[in-house]
């Protein structure tokens, strides 16, 4: 196996050189912190993917908007209320989000961008929120990593973080990122956000190039319940701080490393954002190989991922790989049944379209572990994809039932 251009490194969102953050409990969540602004000393590229649902919320078009010259250098995100079905006041109210947030941060209005993340047809209640933002662009600093991660929850159990360095045209790199997630967890961008903010400099098309690859293999690879976000959002602040030359070109070393880097980051937390999803008791990874495409793959692998009855077997521990085999035909793409092969936890239960003996008590066995992994092979080329997902428990109706 190859070196890695990369390590893991402890530190959170604010790794990267120049990032500040701060946080505050507004009161829009019954406790704890609901607020949170990123924000970069110096000037920044940005890049953003963002759900494509139709009924999407208020922020996601001013962020869309403002990040579409390449150029932000503020986030500002709340918890506990989705701004989304809210009509003209919840546009007015996202407007005015980022209004104050430049007019304290003084920066440009067209370099804030605007997050929330909650319940869907509720107002902001703006008179908190506004009363929050100039307090938090006062208390900028560079400690409170921990804390921006938990400001952005709403269901998730864990707060999600990732940090990693790496050499940059030889000087040090460094990303840093936060997600959150547990439920209504389907992203297909182009309810899920993602900080990164890294000291790359990198012009604003590697930058969006780098993260769309990124999402389309990391967080447009998970499923906890089949449901897309209206608040779906993905942010990339690059400020250069790190002294690199300007990456300006995808055939540079250092632009390969970078895009590893990302990717890591990205994988690292959809895999959280999985693992963690509404009522999860086990993580599911399902290996699909032997497609013609990588599409082909991904399709196969979401389509199992998104599957109940797949996911209800995962709960109850039953090595029923014939609802897999439902998922794959279900799933659209053009497959072959006499060539696929199906394996649960390495044991094989489907081979060249004949069903393979196997032990009942090491089916059983593979079944009761926390991480399940299934492998399918197409036997049509040589692409392959890896798609995450968790079970489906009677917690998670109960929660979303209430």
């Amino acid at each position: 196996m190859a070196e890695k251009s990369f390590h893991e490194i402890e530190g959170g969102l604010l790794v990267a050189d120049g990032f500040v953050a701060s946080t505050a409990e507004a009161g829009i969540k019954p406790k704890g912190p609901d607020m949170l602004l990123l924000h970069s000393r110096t000037p920044a590229c940005a890049a953003a993917t963002i759900t494509t649902n139709t009924f999407r919320a208020a922020p996601t078009y001013v962020t869309e908007n403002h990040v579409a010259n390449g150029h932000a250098r503020t986030i500002v995100a709340n918890s506990g209320n989705a701004n989304a079905a809210t009509g003209e006041q919840g546009m007015a109210n996202a407007r005015r989000m980022a209004e104050l947030t430049a007019i304290t941060a003084q920066v440009p209005v067209d370099e804030v961008l605007v997050c929330s993340t909650g319940r869907i047809g509720v107002q902001l209640p703006m008179e908190r929120i506004e009363a929050a933002i100039p307090e938090l662009c006062r208390s900028l600093n560079r400690d409170c990593a921990p804390e921006a991660a938990q400001a952005i929850m709403t269901t998730d159990t864990v707060p999600k973080e990732c940090a990693v360095q790496f050499e940059a045209g030889g000087k040090r790199g460094r990303i840093g990122a936060i997600a959150k997630g547990a439920g209504m967890i389907c992203p297909n961008m182009a309810t899920m956000l993602c900080f990164i903010a890294t000291d790359v400099a990198i012009t604003p098309e590697l930058l969006r190039q780098a993260l769309g690859a990124a999402v389309s293999k990391s967080f447009n690879c998970i499923s906890v319940d089949g449901d897309m976000s209206t608040n779906d959002t993905v942010i990339a602040l690059a400020n250069g701080e790190a002294g690199n030359e300007l990456i300006d070109d995808e055939e540079m070393h250092r632009f390969t490393v970078f895009c590893e880097a990302l990717d890591f980051v990205t994988r690292d937390l959809a895999k959280k954002i999985a693992r963690d999803g509404e009522g999860a008791s086990r993580f599911l990874e399902v290996r699909v190989s032997g497609a013609r495409s990588w599409d082909e793959a991904h399709t196969v692998g979401r389509a199992v991922t998104r599957y109940n009855l797949v996911r209800t077997c995962i709960w109850g521990g039953d090595f029923n790989w014939g609802r897999i085999a439902a998922a794959i035909g279900a799933s659209g793409a053009d497959i072959d049944p006499a060539g696929v092969s199906i394996a649960i936890g390495g044991i094989t239960a489907f081979a060249a379209g004949e069903p393979v003996e196997y032990d009942q008590d090491e089916a059983d066995a593979v079944m009761a572990v926390d991480e399940i992994v299934i492998e399918i092979d197409l036997a049509a080329g040589d692409a392959e994809a890896v798609c995450w997902s968790c079970d489906l428990t009677p917690e998670y109706v109960e929660l979303n039932a209430k």
